[in-house]
């Protein structure tokens, strides 16, 4: 059985209820229990969430090992800053307001296990999107499985669930680790380890993934259209795309930003879901 370690992010905005059924299922409802859980308190913590952390670290001291700075400084810092505490190779992902699978960890574990390919460095999953709890919304976002789908799609539409894969910490830190890029962290770090490495995902859901909390307002407007629009250009001058992949995602994906909700909305399901 592979050694392994989870790895999540929080700061204050979070909703302590939903960290608590997070750290939930992944403590309590899970076949295989990780090594170790490495929690970044990714500056100041309001209260609440302290009494979270607070209540599971007592439960399980030598399972939670909590990490942090005083001023938040965003994901793609927290989780480097988190990958760089981890004991083990292989990492999972998990955010703080989605459920886990009672399987995920087993199910991971043993398809790293079976695979053959030495070149392989990610492992992800579907996921079932939900409202309020669990299976309320029966929608899910699925993600190319194979190797060879993902090195098709990747330049125009993230290729993995972020809250869902498992990587080995060697090859994601040989790649330059998460870096700095609002909203698009995960989709960057995969763009430059997917040079060299291969990846594939799990045709089931493995995580329940919350999107009642203003999913489609975190993805619409100028800002949003600001952080697509230097990504995109961040790919190009890194030749992680070409001008053409350049173009089609500008058309497809930055202009869409700055659609009215109800709109973006029946984009979001209907086109940047496939």
């Amino acid at each position: 059985m592979l050694n392994f370690s989870v790895l999540i992010s929080v700061y204050d905005k979070e909703n302590p209820d939903f960290l608590d059924k997070s750290l939930f299922s992944i403590i309590e409802n899970q076949t295989i229990t990780p090594d170790e859980i490495i929690i970044i308190k990714d500056g100041y913590l309001n209260p609440s969430l302290i009494r979270i952390l607070n209540k599971y670290s007592k439960r399980h001291s030598r399972l939670i090992k909590v990490y942090g700075y005083n001023k938040n400084k965003g994901l793609g810092y927290a989780l480097n800053y988190g990958l760089n505490k981890a004991s083990n190779e292989l990492i999972f992902r998990m955010d703080s307001d989605d459920i886990a699978n009672p399987l995920r960890f087993e199910k991971q574990i043993e398809a790293f296990s079976k695979n053959s390919n030495k070149n392989l460095a990610i492992i992800g999953s579907n996921i079932e999107e939900f409202n309020i709890k669990p299976h309320d919304l029966n929608r899910f976002r699925t993600v190319p499985c194979s190797s060879e789908e993902i090195n098709k799609k990747k330049f125009y539409r993230n290729p993995f669930n972020h809250m869902t894969v498992a990587f080995l910490k060697s090859a994601v830190l040989e790649c330059g680790g998460y870096r700095t890029m609002d909203g698009y962290e995960d989709w960057y770090l995969w763009m430059r380890v997917l040079r060299k490495y291969n990846g594939y995902n799990l045709s089931e859901a493995l995580v329940n993934a919350r999107i009642g909390n203003g999913m489609i307002n975190r993805r619409q407007g100028f800002i949003f259209f600001k952080n697509e629009l230097k990504f995109q250009k961040t790919l190009l001058s890194d030749k992680l795309i070409t001008y053409s992949d350049f173009f089609i995602n500008i058309f497809f994906r930055v202009i869409p930003r700055l659609l009215p909700k109800k709109i973006l909305n029946l984009v979001y399901i209907k086109v940047l879901r496939k």
